[in-house]
């Protein structure tokens, strides 16, 4: 007996490209499992999962973040550290505090937006704000990511014999 799944047919295993970049924000009192948590409810309210996440995506001052950097090595995804030049000035849900904070309208909804088409917009928790676009298969990703970094500054941080 066939299982009905309203014309849809099952996905091929290994044929899914991950297309979904999370824009994140975080205050410092953030922890991965607030990040990952939240991560997991926007994902869900539009019927994905973390297999569907390409990146994670933040304001460049931001990507040293322990709880970003944690979220990101558990998703296995590069944590994308942009520049405030890419993040555009209008978005959907602009925030006072974000502004008088960071300069900036937006960090969570700004980096989804400069990496796709926003999807989802802001959600918060008490400490993370995240929002999700859809990244175009011409759409390549802006800003440095946290492998890339590390890699940068990994001659000058480890210390010789």
């Amino acid at each position: 007996m066939s299982a009905d799944f309203a014309g849809l047919a099952p996905a091929r295993s290994g044929s899914m490209v991950p297309d979904i970049v999370v824009g994140v924000g975080a205050r410092a009192a953030a922890a991965p499992a607030e990040v990952l948590a939240l991560l997991d409810a926007c994902l869900g309210a539009e019927g994905l999962g973390r297999r569907h996440v390409a990146a994670l995506a933040t304001l460049d001052r931001k990507s040293g973040h322990p709880a970003l950097l944690e979220a990101a090595a558990r998703l296995g995804v590069p944590l994308l550290a942009l520049p405030p030049a890419v993040l555009s000035p209008l978005v959907p849900s602009p925030s006072r505090r974000v502004e008088q904070l960071a300069g900036l309208p937006s960090v969570a909804e700004a980096a989804a937006m400069a990496c796709g088409t926003l999807l989802a917009g802001k959600r918060r928790s008490a400490n993370v704000t995240c929002a999700l676009a859809r990244r175009g298969a011409d759409h390549a990703l802006p800003g440095r990511s946290s492998a890339s970094i590390a890699a940068s500054t990994l001659s000058t941080s480890c210390a010789g014999p």
